[in-house]
């Protein structure tokens, strides 16, 4: 189906950029709310079990009217030879009101007031989000559910 000749298009947000960022935040909240299937999870330990996967384990470690946070994880053998610690995890803060979820960042260097180092913060949240939106389509497509 054709567009009117009179309908502006607007064009999609550029990658690295701020309306970029914003964009897969909504796509990164579609997802987990997908993948816990349109509840809203109390604070505590879930657990994802997939044939044609990892077991992926989701810990809800804070929670209030409006958000809660996350961490996803793999736990990659059931021996107990490799340390909690080493297991790959992100952590994710969901916002209801605005239907976002973004990786929380970690600790970084550098000044505020460097606009150097606000473009790298930019850079660097639009690589953890976007990779986190990619991992959220794989399991998504491995079958896992939060239920």
């Amino acid at each position: 189906m054709r567009e009117p000749a009179n309908v502006a298009m607007i064009p999609p947000p550029l990658p690295n950029t701020f309306a970029g960022l914003m964009e897969v935040y909504e796509d990164n909240y579609r997802k987990i709310r997908k993948l816990c299937d349109n509840i809203n999870p109390n604070v505590g330990q879930y657990l994802s079990v997939s044939t044609a996967d990892l077991d992926l384990h989701m810990q809800i470690i804070e929670r209030s009217r409006y958000t809660y946070t996350l961490i996803l994880s793999y736990h990659f053998n059931s021996d107990q030879t490799t340390a909690p610690a080493d297991y790959p995890q992100l952590t994710v803060r969901v916002y209801h009101d605005a239907m976002q979820a973004e990786v929380l960042p970690g600790i970084t260097q550098g000044s505020d007031s460097s606009a150097q180092y606000e473009n790298k913060r930019l850079l660097r949240r639009w690589r953890d989000n976007r990779f986190l939106s990619k991992w959220l389509s794989f399991l998504l497509r491995r079958g896992h559910s939060f239920d």
